[in-house]
């Protein structure tokens, strides 16, 4: 088969969204000699890295004002009628490279990026968080609730195949969009190649960060979610109950938050240990990881994250919050914790403190998760998928 696959995540600036669709590319490229499938990638950007390794990339030329109307609101609200698909009125630029190159399967790489031809698709999943704590304003303000519920009714249902990385997750879709099980193809997320690429390799920390004590680590946009709150309170709790004094680096762009960070950790009186890092190279973030007393992920969303997976890769030990899906994720490679929890925290990391043959041990098992979650391992699941939808494929013309 002719496999399309659709990126529109592929920057930095898209945090965790960019990486998980990074790697997915990467892996389907290094490893398509292993499948007969073929396999397009398109994309608003010409994304140099992935010609090199000889993948077809069709580049969607048109000027910044037409891919903002593209992926704005009112035109995804007409991309999703009945009355434009298949029809002379489909009038996107990315539409139209699609149809001409006669795919017999799309997979969009990531949420929200849908937009339906006639043509068979696979779909990308993240969480449901919307559904599930539908309290936190990044999933429900501003009408994005109704956003994210609108296009999950609408897409799930109709997609050939659905992915998502574990059992928690296909769980998930198949109670609150009552979706059947076969069609929802379980895949780990991969380990960042940077991450374990430069396992063995030592970078300097950022030139902005010199931190007195030994530090916790949290790279995380500043969303709600991400709980950096009770994290704050667990060091309040180590410095006067404990007399431990531990820095925390953050990492990760605004997202509205941050300024609510820093005046709850002035009020808490732990701003002094507290390091506001913004954006960091990979290699600062390698090094951020390897020097790190141990990553501190407690954010309130699941069922995957890819922190703690960079953190086994780069011998870093992992405390992560109890979210569903995190035992079948990481579980016995890191410490799991109740993220409304702030004692939880502490006594993890007291634990992680006192016990070098924990930290040993964590390490060591970090470590074999993240090579069991490679890029040959992802393309391999993803293509047996492939494989088993192909007779169905098979029936039809393009």
């Amino acid at each position: 088969m002719k496999i399309g696959l659709y990126s529109g995540s592929i920057r930095p600036e898209e945090g965790g969204g960019y990486t998980i669709e990074k790697e997915i590319i990467s892996s389907i490229s290094l490893y398509k000699e292993l499948t007969h499938h073929q396999f397009v990638l398109f994309s608003w950007y010409d994304l140099p890295q992935f010609r090199k390794q000889g993948f077809e990339i069709k580049s969607i030329n048109t000027s910044i004002s037409e891919r903002a109307i593209f992926k704005s609101q009112k035109l995804f609200s007409s991309l999703i009628s009945p009355k434009v698909v298949g029809t002379e009125a489909i009038k996107s630029p990315l539409q139209k490279i699609i149809l001409q190159e006669n795919i017999d399967v799309m997979f969009y790489l990531s949420p929200w990026e849908n937009f339906f031809l006639d043509i068979p698709y696979f779909s990308m999943v993240w969480d449901l968080q919307h559904r599930l704590q539908p309290y936190f304003p990044e999933v429900s303000a501003g009408g994005e609730w109704e956003k994210r519920e609108q296009f999950y009714k609408k897409n799930l249902p109709k997609a050939s195949r659905i992915i998502i990385g574990n059992e928690a997750g296909r769980n998930e879709i198949h109670q609150l969009y009552n979706i059947p099980k076969e069609r929802i193809g379980l895949i780990p997320h991969p380990t960042p190649s940077f991450a374990l690429e430069n396992a063995g390799r030592n970078f300097d920390l950022p030139k902005n960060f010199a931190p007195k004590n030994p530090y916790l680590f949290y790279p995380a946009q500043f969303w709600a979610h991400k709980n950096h709150i009770n994290l704050l309170k667990a060091l309040k709790i180590l410095k006067e109950e404990q007399e431990i004094i531990y820095d925390l680096a953050l990492v990760g762009s605004d997202k509205g938050n941050k300024s609510f960070v820093g005046k709850k950790a002035k009020e808490l009186g732990v701003d002094s240990q507290v390091h506001f890092l913004g954006f960091v190279s990979t290699q600062e973030l390698i090094a951020l990881y390897q020097n790190a007393f141990a990553l501190t992920y407690v954010t309130y969303f699941g069922p995957e994250n890819l922190p703690p997976l960079e953190a086994f890769a780069l011998g870093c030990p992992v405390i992560a919050s109890r979210v569903h899906g995190a035992e079948e994720q990481i579980g016995e490679a890191s410490i799991l914790v109740n993220p409304q929890s702030p004692q939880e925290i502490v006594d993890s990391i007291i634990a992680l403190r006192n016990n070098e043959n924990l930290r040993n041990e964590l390490i060591v098992n970090g470590q074999k998760v993240a090579q069991e979650r490679s890029g040959e391992e992802f393309a391999r699941k993803f293509f047996k998928i492939l494989d088993d939808f192909e007779p169905y494929r098979s029936c039809w013309g393009i």
